[in-house]
């Protein structure tokens, strides 16, 4: 079955863009719009966004956004447990895209440099302390996960829970160096999620996700609203 029809059973809503870089417009616009948004009806707004190289367009185009980035709460989805000098530092990436965003918004790091426990439980506590999330950013590996919560991993599925203890959770992937990750606690009390995706792969694996069980592909838990899916070839 195609993306559109999955969609649709599921009451979300689909924004296919013919290329990279319309999705990154429209993407950048929505952020936006929906930061505006919060602000006006609260006077605040929080976002957290994804890293890897697929959010690159995107970010540049959000930093020149008119928009009161002081009245913004800006944290990460995840972060790998690097400083931000690291190359595969999340915050590095904003940091190169959005700069003059990062010089005026209220930062929440998940990386202090503790160790990945204790920048979690640091972390974990300020987001606890805010109200929820005005909106997230997913994107998702072709594996399907998505922040940090990978297939395989210990305590998967109270994790991907909406009912989770933590907020912010330091996990440790096979193979990989330590993260630190926003759980379903976080994740799903945001007003509006954005899963962002590019490439048949992916689109691939997101139509598989609507029959699969979180455990195996743990974007699917996400697959409900209020997500909003943006898509291009």
């Amino acid at each position: 079955m195609r993306l559109e029809h999955l969609v649709a059973e599921r009451a979300l809503s689909l924004h296919v863009a013919d290329d990279s870089a319309q999705l990154a417009v429209a993407v950048a616009e929505r952020i936006a719009d929906t930061l505006r948004q919060a602000i006006s009806v609260s006077g605040a707004a929080s976002l957290a966004l994804s890293g890897g190289r697929s959010p690159e367009a995107y970010l540049r185009l959000l930093d020149q956004q008119a928009l009161d980035w002081q009245r913004v709460t800006l944290t990460l989805v995840d972060e790998r447990w690097v400083p931000a000098s690291h190359p595969d530092s999340n915050v590095g990436l904003l940091r190169r895209c959005m700069p003059r965003v990062m010089e005026q918004v209220n930062w929440l790091p998940l990386y202090r440099g503790d160790s990945p426990q204790a920048d979690a439980a640091e972390a974990d506590a300020h987001l606890k302390a805010l109200p929820a999330l005005s909106l997230c950013v997913l994107g998702m590996g072709v594996d399907g996960h998505c922040a940090s919560l990978f297939p395989g991993l210990p305590g998967l599925a109270t994790l991907l829970s909406d009912q989770a203890e933590q907020h912010c959770a330091a996990v440790f992937p096979v193979g990989q160096s330590p993260r630190l990750t926003l759980t379903g606690a976080a994740l799903h009390s945001a007003d509006l999620q954005l899963l962002v995706i590019c490439g048949e792969d992916k689109y691939q694996r997101l139509c598989q996700a609507f029959a699969a069980a979180p455990e195996q592909v743990p974007v699917s838990a996400f697959l409900q609203p209020p997500l909003a899916i943006y898509y291009s070839p």
